[in-house]
């Protein structure tokens, strides 16, 4: 009751365009029980609901790139509409001083952990009653085209078959674009706008295959590296003096040995001849 009178004293109303979308009985039934009036455009002057128009655009320019990343059809083009929708509802808006649309509306703060890449693919686990048989594979490969109306655990997928199925349990690959020719991957890229390297298949403890190369002119892992700033660029740095190596243990120099002396004949070992004997 305060709510209707609070929207009386507020003068809310609905500008619309006429369209036929918006003139059942039933639906000018509920906004008039709501106290909303009823205001509609001109025919043919599109002006006169500019806000309307404009968000138009704009989500219809949003569901058109995310479309057009993902490969996905024009006979899908509702998907992208309601997606494209669903995230404009979680973002903020600078007429609502910086607060998103769902807040506004539900007085909450949006929860954005379940939001994916449109059109990319996913691994949507099967249940039992969904298998062809026993053996058949407990996953399928499907492509994620937004998330079920009124509940935002529920997920909708596109299968292979054109069928669309509803899962909660799913491991998403947001890098792949199954409805792409040849499944196009999009590269990683890191906040600097730089492609991260591509993984390696060394092991720790195992050389890497360019272990003779510059590992920060080679391999700067995605990051800039600051570059050093000199204010005069013909000054010339200082050269350190070269040192000498340090000789741990240096060879030896053999010391000069004196000539042995020589031998002095003895009498003891050479006996000196007899005297010869003259006969008498």
């Amino acid at each position: 009751m305060f709510r209707h009178i609070l929207l009386k004293l507020l003068d809310v109303g609905w500008m619309s365009d006429a369209g036929g979308e918006y003139k059942s009985d039933l639906f000018d039934r509920a906004l008039l029980e709501k106290g909303i009036k009823i205001y509609q455009s001109a025919p043919r002057t599109p002006m006169q609901n500019g806000r309307a128009e404009r968000l138009g655009r704009t989500l219809m320019d949003k569901a058109e790139s995310m479309q057009h990343q993902a490969c996905i059809p024009d006979s899908w083009w509702e998907f992208a509409f309601a997606h494209a929708t669903h995230i404009y509802n979680h973002t903020p808006v600078a007429r609502l001083r910086w607060r998103t649309p769902h807040e506004m509306l539900k007085g909450e703060l949006p929860n954005i952990n379940h939001l994916r890449v449109f059109g990319c693919g996913a691994f949507v686990y099967l249940p039992a009653t969904a298998r062809a048989n026993k053996m058949a594979p407990k996953s399928e490969l499907m492509t994620y085209i937004g998330v079920a109306p009124g509940n935002e655990r529920n997920f909708l997928f596109m299968r292979s078959t054109n069928a669309v199925f509803t899962a909660a349990h799913a491991v998403f690959d947001e890098r792949h674009f199954p409805r792409c020719p040849k499944n196009r991957r999009e590269p990683l890229k890191n906040p600097f706008g730089r492609e991260n390297p591509k993984p390696t298949t060394d092991r720790p403890g195992n050389p890497p295959d360019d272990i003779d190369s510059d590992d920060d002119v080679e391999h700067d892992h995605g990051y800039p590296h600051p570059q050093a700033q000199d204010d005069d660029p013909k000054r010339e740095e200082p050269q350190a003096p070269e040192e000498e190596p340090n000789q741990i243990n240096p060879p030896r120099t053999p010391s000069p040995v004196p000539p042995p002396a020589p031998r002095t004949p003895s009498a003891a070992r050479n006996p000196p001849p007899p005297a010869p004997q003259h006969p008498g």
